[in-house]
């Protein structure tokens, strides 16, 4: 599920929940290179409140824990004591386990529904967050890249309809924002032809498939949404994620230009590690999504956000602050709806490591480096910079 690692690598106005930042789209290089320094972070006088609520951190498979707690709790309370009002889980039946290992009884659950109602997962949705991301997959979903009769469609549709259902009946009284959304669909997409090069002779079916897929998803949110959250202070969306998105220069096809324009969803998220070479790339990635996205009115006309971005810093030495604030600079500059780094606790040990670590690791030298948070408990250099924005937001 994370080995995905090694392939390293408000858009004017989506409405008033929409991070501070210029309307920007169709700006020349120059003129986006002069935003992207203008909403540095750290050049900004004051940050919004809602801050915390739109720039948070995703907890899942990480390699480590510091406490006896459940690893799933464990995480989300870090989260919380950072600062941050934004929490990206994991929500998937059949492998939760793995990726929430440590000090964790999860027993069976078969259903989305199933797994909401779950001791860890209700605890998590108990506390102070704003906003929570939930990258799901249900086993009725099993086998949508294959040719599937309507009832799969429909099965698929009501699962997404019942947990939708499930969190406005819970939440209706508190203002939350709970979004679904897949894992990256570009990998998704391409199944096991990772590089794509040339592409499966079949990728026009694929991409007919990953449609009905997601309009099923987005199908069973929308009318559960309809029925349950008329007067709800909380809101569910659904969220499609891309990952490839410089290959459309390529001339390859890539979920954002071929599958994107046929469906509407509540928001488009990007994993972003292929435009993270510069802001400026980052910044024209999201203008590149926006083009071909079609969002409703939920988040409103062109909502897209950085559903994760991380930077494995074992592997990169020195300036990580500095390009953190141009990234950042970006992701505002281009108005991304909410910003999720790439994780709290890092998910991958280092390759180089000999002897091979095994988790529980304990030296920072034995992972990666994707994390706010390092095995010895110490911030990193990355959550550093998050947390001090956090605590600015917070005195804003």
């Amino acid at each position: 599920m994370h080995g995905r690692r090694n392939f390293l690598r408000r858009v004017g106005a989506v409405g008033a929940g929409c991070l501070m930042g210029a309307t920007a789209g169709g700006a020349s290089a120059s003129a986006a290179a002069r935003l992207v320094e203008k909403q540095r972070p750290t050049r900004l006088a004051k940050l919004p409140k809602e801050f915390l609520s739109r720039v948070g951190a995703t907890h899942v498979g990480g390699k480590y824990h510091l406490t006896d707690k459940p690893f799933l709790i464990e995480g989300a309370e870090k989260l919380i004591e950072l600062g941050t009002r934004l929490g990206k889980f994991w929500f998937n039946p059949a492998g939760i386990a793995t990726g929430y290992p440590f000090n964790s009884r999860w027993g069976q659950h078969r259903t989305l529904v199933d797994l909401a109602k779950s001791e860890y997962f209700s605890r998590v949705f108990s506390m102070p967050f704003e906003t929570i991301f939930l990258e799901s997959s249900a086993p009725s979903e099993d086998g949508w890249q294959k040719e599937q009769p309507d009832g799969f469609y429909d099965a698929v549709a009501a699962e997404y309809h019942d947990v939708t259902a499930f969190f406005y009946r819970q939440f209706r009284d508190r203002p939350l924002t709970i979004v679904l959304q897949h894992w990256e669909g570009d990998w998704l997409l391409r199944g096991s032809n990772k590089k794509w090069v040339p592409p499966s002779p079949d990728w026009p079916n694929r991409v007919e498939r990953m449609v009905r897929w997601l309009e099923a998803r987005q199908a069973g949110v929308s009318r559960a949404r309809m029925a349950f959250g008329v007067g709800a202070k909380c809101r569910v969306g659904h969220a499609a994620e891309v990952n490839r998105v410089m290959d459309i220069h390529k001339g390859l096809p890539t979920v954002t230009d071929k599958v994107l324009p046929g469906v509407e969803l509540d928001l488009v998220s990007y994993s972003a590690y292929d435009g993270m070479r510069d802001g400026i790339t980052l910044y024209n990635c999201i203008q590149t999504i926006r083009e071909h996205a079609r969002t409703g009115s939920l988040f409103g006309k062109g909502a897209v956000c950085l559903g994760e971005i991380g930077i494995p810093e074992n592997e990169n030495q020195g300036r990580l602050a500095e390009r953190w604030d141009e990234l950042m600079g970006a992701a505002l500059a281009a108005n991304a709806l909410y910003v999720i780094h790439w994780e709290l606790y890092c998910n991958e040990p280092n390759p180089k490591a000999q002897p091979p670590p095994t988790p529980p690791i304990k030296r920072i030298s034995d992972a990666r480096g994707f994390w706010l948070v390092r095995p010895d408990g110490s911030l990193s250099e990355s959550g550093k910079y998050f947390r001090d924005l956090w605590q600015r937001a917070a005195r804003a």
